[in-house]
């Protein structure tokens, strides 16, 4: 089980969770699980539960692989067998959701995610639709390489001012 950490957990280091974790579990202390009912902590791996909003409450495992586009995380579910002349691959992802009880995926796949290797490095970007997934992640390739695509394009221009 992948554990990530929940970002509504109110220790912000290990530390102050262990030393309440050691508390609560003394104090006959118990955890939440997300079907509501209560575990008492000494059943409960300390890794597994967070404190959020007054209770320990139990992560629920997140066992998927997680793909950062721009500025989201998604989980990778099928590839299109859209083609074209740019050669992007295009990917349909969920988006990822996280409440008191860790991470979800949401209910069905509703991203295009664009992805393009090179040599030495990946790109992606995202969108509602493959147009949008593709013009995001050419602007992503235009930013990074926009001195390389200016020195082609405008050759014969400089060529010409020189003259």
């Amino acid at each position: 089980m992948t554990q990530y950490k929940n970002k509504f957990a109110e220790h912000k280091n290990i530390a102050d969770k262990t030393k309440d974790f050691v508390t609560a579990r003394k104090n006959g202390g118990f955890a939440v699980g997300a079907d509501g009912k209560p575990v008492p902590l000494t059943d409960v791996k300390f890794e597994n539960v967070e404190f959020i909003c007054g209770l320990w409450r139990i992560q629920e495992s997140f066992p998927h692989t997680t793909q950062k586009v721009r500025d989201i995380e998604v989980v990778l579910a099928e590839k299109l067998s859209h083609t074209e002349r740019i050669p992007f691959e295009y990917w349909r992802a969920y988006r990822i959701g996280e409440n008191c009880y860790g991470r979800y995926l949401f209910a069905k796949p509703d991203v295009i995610v664009a992805k393009y290797e090179t040599d030495n490095v990946t790109y992606w970007g995202y969108g509602n639709t493959i147009e949008q997934a593709r013009a995001f992640l050419g602007i992503k390739l235009f930013d990074e390489h926009m001195d390389l695509i200016h020195a082609v394009a405008c050759h014969n221009a400089r060529k010409s001012q020189k003259k």
